[in-house]
């Protein structure tokens, strides 16, 4: 199961975020973490190791793909089990819904009431979508496995 989902400008200001279990800090951890991954990018990018797309923590796996215009970004949770494939379908309908959505994205980091709420849906639609997704995919190997 995907925990968040990040939208960060290309300057590395986070322009919106969705995580399944909101903390009190969050303004604070959604800057922290934007701030990392720009770090970690623009520092592969200086030594010409070319740009991370993934990465783990003890706990995490974070999954990136920048645009020209902003940066995806998907956690999940380490025991979850994904093929790297439908992490990479998962990134892209995220671009492309934001690609299709909105006709430019704020480079300050604020998106308005309006832009909120369609950026909020699309997210939601999406998370709600991979949900479902992993569910069927759960079940259907239960099925195969019994087979067996």
């Amino acid at each position: 199961m995907i925990q968040a989902v990040y939208i960060i400008s290309r300057t590395g200001i986070p322009l919106y975020f969705k995580e399944r279990i909101p903390e009190e800090d969050d303004v604070t951890k959604i800057t922290l973490f934007s701030g990392v991954i720009s770090a970690i990018r623009a520092a592969l990018i200086e030594i010409d190791a070319g740009e991370a797309n993934y990465f783990t923590t003890q706990t995490h796996e974070v999954y990136i793909e920048a645009t020209n215009e902003f940066a995806v970004a998907l956690v999940k949770d380490i025991e979850d089990k994904f093929e790297s494939e439908a992490i990479d379908e998962m990134i892209a309908e995220v671009i492309t819904q934001i690609t299709f959505n909105f006709e430019e994205l704020p480079e300050a980091g604020i998106l308005n009431a309006e832009e909120e709420e369609k950026m909020s849906n699309i997210i939601d639609d999406l998370m709600i979508k991979w949900d479902e997704s992993a569910k069927d995919s759960s079940a259907l190997k239960k099925i195969k496995e019994s087979f067996w």
